[in-house]
């Protein structure tokens, strides 16, 4: 059975964050120091209201940045699982580019001001929609791993409220598990249209 801290992170907050606030989220990700502190406090978010005992330390919490198929990937290294359903990797892949779309407006925030987006409300939704990341997780699951080097996996994506499981993963536990990660998310994306990148191509 999944521990509610790692997976309470992995399945509910990182994805809620970066679908409602894209763009901000984004540049926090891009800024190493801001990335490790937003992460750090999610993390810290995920075990509200759980008792001590099931808190679980963020160790080996970190971000990296990859190019796969054309979008620009966050790639979330997360504390090593020990249920299935806790995730070894999330990845937050960004299909355009961060300045294509407008700035969401803080919830908080009045209609006067000097921010982009004074005066002007929230974007439109579309606008919104197009700059919401897809969210992929590699997955610890049950059964035997084709590589008896590895343990299995399984590739989910969240989108919205909706989560599909788009089958076996990579073997986790190798040195190849991240980068095997990341060619699997290429094939699932396919190019980029109208980009001309070639289908497999990963690049950190």
């Amino acid at each position: 059975m999944a521990r509610p801290h790692p997976y309470a992170f992995a399945h509910v907050l990182v994805p809620q964050l970066a679908g409602r606030r894209p763009a901000a989220v984004r540049r926090e990700l891009a800024d190493p120091a801001l990335a490790r502190e937003l992460l750090l406090y999610m993390w810290e978010k995920a075990a509200e209201g759980l008792p001590p005992a099931e808190h679980v330390p963020a160790r080996g919490l970190r971000l990296t940045w990859h190019e796969v198929a054309g979008r620009a990937v966050a790639l979330l290294h997360l504390p090593a699982p020990q249920a299935s359903t806790e995730a070894h990797f999330g990845a937050l892949v960004y299909e355009n580019d961060a300045d294509d779309y407008p700035d969401e407006k803080d919830d908080n925030e009045g209609d006067e001001g000097d921010g982009p987006a004074a005066g002007s409300g929230a974007p439109a939704p579309e606008a919104l929609d197009a700059a919401r990341p897809r969210y992929f997780l590699l997955e610890a699951t049950l059964g035997r791993s084709s590589d008896e080097a590895g343990t299995p996996t399984a590739v989910g994506e969240w989108r919205g409220e909706h989560y599909r499981q788009l089958g076996r993963g990579p073997a986790a536990g190798r040195p190849d598990t991240a980068p095997n990660f990341l060619k699997a998310l290429a094939q699932v994306l396919g190019p980029l249209p109208g980009a001309g990148v070639p289908y497999m191509r990963i690049a950190r």
